[in-house]
Order: structure tokens, then sequence, then C-alpha cells
């Protein structure tokens, strides 16, 4: 499975996915979890944070509003709320 993670310049899990500027991608088996890119977005288009992810099955952020986890939802991507850890790799692991 594909996963985006929303981090900030720290590499930290941030607060919340509407205020995503950065998307770690990685891609995660039964085994192994495998980091495959960065992306960086500018948030100057509409639905910005669809448009970055809409290849992954699933999102990782502090918090998602009601709205953004619905849409996500009707493209199939399943919307996680992590809030025990900041390490993206730990939050992976946990699904």
């Amino acid at each position: 499975m594909k996963v985006a993670v929303s981090v900030n310049s720290n590499e930290e899990i941030i607060s919340h996915l509407g205020k995503a500027k950065i998307f770690y991608i990685f891609s995660k088996d039964s085994e192994e979890i495998t980091f495959i890119e960065s992306r960086v977005t500018d948030g100057n288009h509409e639905n910005h944070i669809i448009e970055d992810i809409k290849d992954c099955d699933v999102v990782i952020s502090g918090k998602i509003g009601r709205g953004m986890v619905e849409s996500l939802r009707g493209l199939g991507i399943k919307a996680i709320i992590e809030t025990t850890t900041l390490n993206p790799v730990k939050a992976i692991a946990k699904i």
C-alpha cells in the first residue's frame, strides 16, 4: 500500500492536514516500510491536498476535518488521525 504522511520541516507529523506543505510518501507491505519520495505543495491550487496524494491508499496527519475525510473516502483513500507519535515511520507501522 502507498501511504502519504503530512510532515513539517522537522520531519514530524503535522498537527492538521489542511496546513500540509510537505508529504512523505511511503510504501508499506506486511514486513517493510520504504520511503519513496517527498512531495512539496505550494497550496495554491484548489483541492491541492487531494491532488498531491490521490495516488495513495492512506493518508496520516495529526488532525483531519470531517469534510476532508469524506472527500478522501470518496476517492478510496483512508484517512488516519495520529496523535500518539510524531514519527512518520512509527505511525505507519501501526497500520
